[in-house]
């Protein structure tokens, strides 16, 4: 696979990331007008699905490329944005010299053919821009999370849950949760600990994290996001993702009516108000689950904003039921959307009828050039 085909693979990945951020950001207002607006477990779930697309587009999109290759998909696979602007421009539609709207179709192409060959300043400048910030991103997360270990390190077991253990430590005023390859981790602040109840509240919250996997989708999206430093798309689904995950956790937990509505609200702000009086550096560090903080960071998943929203979501007594065969068939219409508008969105590299004819004008606008010139 040459570094063009590398580059190119990596463009439309990147463009279904801005697909699938599209689709999710109509889908949240769709979602708002039936029963599945408080079904937070099912919002999540379609937003895993998504981004689960983004993910494995990489290896479906070399598929394609290596089956239009050898010949085993002949033609087009779907309709595409670039075919409809030939067949528009042959028929009038579009007013512009044929050179120059060949030009604006072949643009993609040129670019990356520039960019992967390095023949030019704007190929170094993109590929230095890319290393500098993966690089940062590779290097964050590594001290983080080498933060993170030796903080679960230095802290003492207090319980131990099938593979999960409960610990604790006077290194952060947040309880939070984490994991490694085998091993699941609740880390919860010795302050924490003179409050049972607000402890037996963190807990179940954090081992409805392991429950739903978020730990995991965590460490996935943490993993992945060097790629994605610099697309805006991937942290608005990251944000939201976060806010889910947390919605749904309180809704998961209080819908077993273990913990009284008022104590576990209680104990969010509690947590919420230690978090503030300590400094940045017992904010938690990624990868891993927090259960209550408040960000100032711009662009912040947990703000005092959300906060509200969550003490609200708690109060709301409406849980609907038997929304799960409503959920498959949104699931099942976005990702058909997101793989259309992925197929459209791509470059045709066949020569269709209209292409060809596009083609001849272009030749013919040349000839016609070389012949009135002096």
């Amino acid at each position: 696979m040459t570094p063009e085909h590398l580059l190119s693979v990596y463009i439309d990945t990147n463009i279904v990331l801005l697909t699938v951020a599209a689709v999710w950001f109509f889908a949240k207002r769709l979602i708002a007008r039936t029963p599945l607006k408080t079904v937070y477990l099912t919002q999540l779930h379609l937003l895993y699905g998504l981004i689960a697309m983004v993910v494995v587009s990489p290896i479906a999109i070399y598929g394609m490329d290596m089956g239009q290759r050898l010949g085993w998909l002949s033609g087009p696979t779907g309709i595409s944005v670039s075919d409809f602007l030939v067949s528009q421009y042959l028929h009038g539609n579009i007013a512009m010299t044929p050179s120059k709207f060949e030009h604006l179709l072949m643009i993609r192409t040129e670019l990356t053919h520039e960019i992967a060959s390095l023949t030019s300043w704007l190929g170094y400048a993109v590929l230095g821009g890319l290393s500098v910030g993966f690089a940062i991103i590779v290097v964050r997360n590594a001290r983080d999370t080498l933060q993170l270990m030796g903080m679960i390190r230095r802290s003492y077991v207090l319980r131990r849950i099938g593979r999960i253990d409960v610990r604790f430590t006077h290194e952060t005023c947040v309880p939070f949760s984490t994991r490694g390859l085998f091993r699941h981790y609740i880390v919860l602040p010795t302050g924490l600990l003179a409050q049972s109840n607000d402890v037996r509240i963190a807990v179940s919250h954090e081992i409805q994290h392991v429950r739903q996997r978020d730990l995991t989708w965590e460490i996935a999206l943490e993993l992945v996001r060097p790629f994605f430093f610099w697309n805006p798309a991937f942290a608005y689904c990251k944000r939201d993702v976060e806010r889910i995950r947390e919605l749904a956790c309180d809704q998961q937990v209080l819908g077993r009516n273990t913990h009284p509505i008022r104590d576990y609200c209680e104990c969010l702000l509690r947590v919420c108000q230690t978090s503030l009086m300590g400094d940045r550096t017992n904010q938690i560090i990624t990868p891993s689950v927090p259960f209550v903080q408040i960000d100032k960071r711009a662009n912040a998943s947990h703000t005092e904003s959300f906060l509200k929203t969550r003490i609200m979501s708690v109060l709301d007594d409406e849980h609907p039921q038997n929304t799960r065969h409503m959920g498959s068939v949104l699931m099942l219409s976005l990702f058909a959307v997101v793989v259309c508008a992925t197929i459209a969105l791509r470059p045709v590299n066949d020569w269709s009828h209209d292409r060809l004819m596009l083609s001849t004008i272009v030749n013919l606008e040349r000839l016609n050039s070389r012949t009135v010139s002096p």
